[in-house]
């Protein structure tokens, strides 16, 4: 038999049960980005398989070959978005050269301001999901929620390693810090709060920065009284 006989027979086979093409990891990043894309642009509505499809420009079938089911497919997609945060985490961090109060101020008045867009769609996409399917509320928190949160943690340590701060427990003052904030945004934005009881988040966040200091600042920042 020629040298070439065993190329010949590779090519006659093909390849073998259960391996996958070599451009399958790009193509299934590339449909995960897509359906990302429809997920943020969606509003927390729980799109169908055939929708998510759609918005990525192939048929259901080829969804469930390289994700198995909806379930796949959008915790991929989900995952994508974790690298977004990386700049946000640095900008972040970054607040830690700056006076306690002022650093708080600005880093949860980014988030009101960032929720309206891109910032609330992907925690909206993510609680609703998550709400549905356990597996799926798993992602959100180690892709979104937790990182969001380790974020402030760390910022917080900064800031007590200064002794600007006292914290028993980074953790609880990292929820203490941002959870009245993400419920303010929540109750705003997605579950339309503006219309029937709307609130000044800048105000908002300027007393719960107030608030938040007396309990956990060294020194605590005076707040002017009201006359």
């Amino acid at each position: 038999m020629r040298s070439g006989g065993g190329y010949a027979i590779s090519c006659l086979v093909g390849r073998s049960t259960g391996s996958l093409n070599r451009d399958h990891a790009e193509t299934r990043a590339e449909l995960a980005r897509k359906v990302a894309q429809l997920l943020l642009s969606s509003g927390g509505s729980l799109p169908s398989l055939q929708k998510l499809a759609d918005g990525a420009g192939v048929d259901p079938g080829t969804l469930r070959h390289y994700f198995a089911d909806r379930r796949g497919v959008v915790k991929a997609a989900m995952e994508t978005l974790l690298p977004l945060g990386d700049d946000q985490k640095a900008r972040a961090l970054a607040l830690a050269t700056l006076p306690v109060r002022e650093a708080l101020v600005t880093l949860l008045s980014r988030v009101a301001n960032a929720w309206g867009g891109l910032l609330g769609n992907m925690h909206a996409t993510g609680f609703v999901e998550g709400t549905v399917d356990a597996g799926l509320g798993q992602t959100y928190v180690t892709t979104m929620l937790e990182p969001t949160l380790a974020t402030v943690e760390v910022l917080l340590e900064r800031f007590a390693s200064r002794n600007m701060l006292v914290l028993a427990d980074v953790r609880v003052g990292a929820l203490a810090l941002l959870s009245p904030v993400l419920l303010a945004c929540f109750h705003q934005f997605q579950l339309q709060g503006r219309a029937c009881r709307p609130l000044d988040l800048t105000a908002f966040v300027e007393q719960h920065v107030d608030g938040f200091l007396r309990g956990y600042a060294s020194t605590p920042s005076p707040v002017s009284s009201p006359v």
